[in-house]
C-alpha cells in the first residue's frame, strides 16, 4: 500500500472547552489531514464517533485513546487505503440491532487495521461487505456480560479475501463469518468465548494455527465448504455444546494436524458431508483426553481418518444409531486401546483394531444414561456382556492398518 503524500501532525487543536468528561471530537483532526497524510494526534482522550473515508495512516503510537461514550460504533471506515495503527479505542454503545462495534469498515477495501487495543465495545470488529483488508495484532478485549449477551469480537458479513493475522479475542461472544469465502484466520488466539470462530454458509475459508481455549466451541461449521483447518489448537472447550471441531452439513473438509484436546467431544458431525460427492478428510490430527473423542450424529459416510492419534478419550468414537461410524474410512490411526502386536515392526497392526458397541454404549442412544457412565453398576453390565453377550455386538469402527508408532506430521496439503 503507497500513500501519495505524508503529514505529520503532532497536536490537536479544539476550540471548545477539553476535559476529561468532555474530551475533543476526534473527527476534526481526520478531516484536516489530506490524502494521503499521516496523522499522529497528540497523546490524550478523543471522541467519537469518527468516519474516515479517504486514503491515510493515523498512527496513535500507544497513547491516544478514542471513546464513543457508550453511544454508537466508535471508528467506521469506508475508503480504501487506511491504515489505522496504535489506537485505544473504547466504549461503543450497547444496541444488539446497530451491531454497535469499536471498529466498523463498511464498504472499505484494501486497508490495515493493526496493533490497536480494543474494549468495552459490543462487538469488537464489524465487516461489513468489505474485501481484502488486513488485520493484524489487535487485541479485542469484551464485556462482563454472559456471552449470549455479549456482541461479537470479530464479525464478517458478505465479506471476502480478508486476513487475521495474531489478534487476540478474549470474552466476547463468536468471531463469526457469513456469507463470506477466502477468507484467512492466521495465528490468533480466542478464549472464554462462545463459539470461537463459526463458519455460517461460509465457504472456502482458512483458519490455520489459531489457539481457541476455554471456548463452548472451539471451530463450527454450519452449511458450508472447502475449509482448511490446519495446525490449530483447540482445548477445553467444555460448554452446553462443549463441541472442539463440530460440523453440520459440511462437505469437502480437510482437517489436519490439529490439537483436539480435553474437550467434552472433540469432533462433532451431523450430516457432514450432506452430498454423496463430497469427502471429509480428517488426518494427522491430535485428538485426547477428550469425553468423545468422535461423535456422529448421523451417517458418517464422506468422512476419512487417516494417520490420526486418539489417546487419553473416554470413548473414541461414538454413534447415534451405531452403525454411523462403520460407514466412514479408518486407516492407520494410532489408538492408545489397540491391544495388538506388531511382530514385523514396521508400525502397522498384525490384527485390526476393532470397536464394538456393548453396554458402555447404552448412553449413545439413550443421552439420559450418560450420568451413570463410569458407575459400578454400568461396569458391571459392561463386563457381563463383553464376557458372555446375549447376541453378536454391533460393530462401530474397524481400522484395518492401525498404527502402532508415534505419528509424525505430515505437511499440511491447504492452508
Amino acid at each position: 500500500m503507497r500513500l501519495a503524500h505524508a503529514l505529520l501532525i503532532v497536536g490537536a487543536f479544539w476550540s471548545g472547552q477539553a476535559s476529561a468528561q468532555n474530551p475533543p471530537p476526534f473527527q476534526p483532526l481526520v478531516d484536516a489531514a489530506p490524502e494521503g497524510g499521516v496523522l499522529r494526534p497528540a497523546p490524550g482522550v478523543y471522541a467519537g464517533p469518527a468516519t474516515i473515508g479517504k486514503a491515510m495512516t493515523i498512527d496513535g503510537g500507544g497513547s491516544v485513546t478514542i471513546t464513543g461514550n457508550g453511544l454508537g460504533t466508535v471508528v467506521t471506515l469506508t475508503g480504501r487505503q487506511i491504515v489505522l495503527q496504535g489506537l485505544k479505542i473504547r466504549d461503543s454503545g450497547h444496541r444488539h440491532e446497530n451491531q454497535d462495534a469499536c471498529i466498523r469498515l463498511e464498504g472499505a477495501s484494501f486497508n490495515v487495521v493493526k496493533d490497536n487495543d480494543l474494549a468495552g465495545c459490543l462487538v469488537g470488529i464489524d465487516v461489513n461487505r468489505a474485501d481484502r483488508n488486513i488485520f493484524r495484532r489487535n487485541r479485542i478485549q469484551g464485556l462482563e456480560p454472559a456471552s449470549d449477551m455479549r456482541g461479537d469480537g470479530v464479525r464478517v458479513w458478505y465479506s471476502n479475501d480478508n486476513l487475521f493475522e495474531r489478534n487476540s479475542i478474549a470474552d466476547h461472544r463468536d468471531f463469526i463469518l457469513e456469507y463470506s469465502t477466502r477468507n484467512a484466520l492466521i495465528g490468533n488466539k480466542i478464549t472464554n468465548g462462545r463459539y470461537g470462530t463459526h463458519f455460517m454458509y461460509a465457504s472456502g475459508n482458512v483458519a490455520k494455527d489459531n489457539v481457541y481455549e476455554n471456548n463452548e466451541v472451539g471451530i463450527f461449521s454450519m452449511y458450508a465448504s472447502h475449509l482448511c483447518l490446519v495446525g490449530n489448537s483447540v482445548l477445553n472447550s467444555n460448554g452446553p455444546s462443549g463441541f472442539g471441531l463440530g460440523f453440520k452439513e459440511a462437505g469437502n473438509l480437510t482437517v489436519e494436524n490439529n490439537r483436539v484436546l480435553g474437550n467434552a467431544i472433540g469432533i462433532y458431525l451431523d450430516d457432514s458431508p450432506s452430498d454423496t460427492d463430497q469427502i471429509n478428510a480428517f488426518r494427522d490430527n491430535r485428538i485426547g483426553f477428550n469425553g468423545v473423542a468422535i461423535q456422529f450424529h448421523s451417517s458418517g459416510e464422506g468422512n476419512k481418518f487417516r494417520g490420526n492419534s486418539f489417546y487419553g478419550n473416554y470413548t473414541d468414537v461414538a454413534a447415534h444409531g451405531g452403525a454411523a461410524a462403520a460407514s466412514a474410512v479408518w486407516d492407520g490411526n494410532s489408538w492408545d486401546a489397540y491391544q495388538g502386536f506388531d511382530r514385523s515392526g514396521r508400525g502397522v497392526g498384525d490384527t485390526p483394531f476393532e470397536v464394538y458397541a456393548y453396554a458402555d454404549r447404552i448412553w449413545a442412544d439413550l443421552p439420559m444414561a450418560s450420568f451413570f457412565r463410569g458407575s459400578p453398576l454400568f461396569e458391571s453390565i459392561d463386563f457381563l456382556t463383553r464376557l458372555a453377550p446375549f447376541s453378536k455386538p454391533q460393530l462401530i469402527l474397524r481400522d484395518e492398518r492401525p498404527a502402532t508408532r508415534p505419528i509424525v506430521d505430515a505437511p499440511a496439503t491447504c492452508g
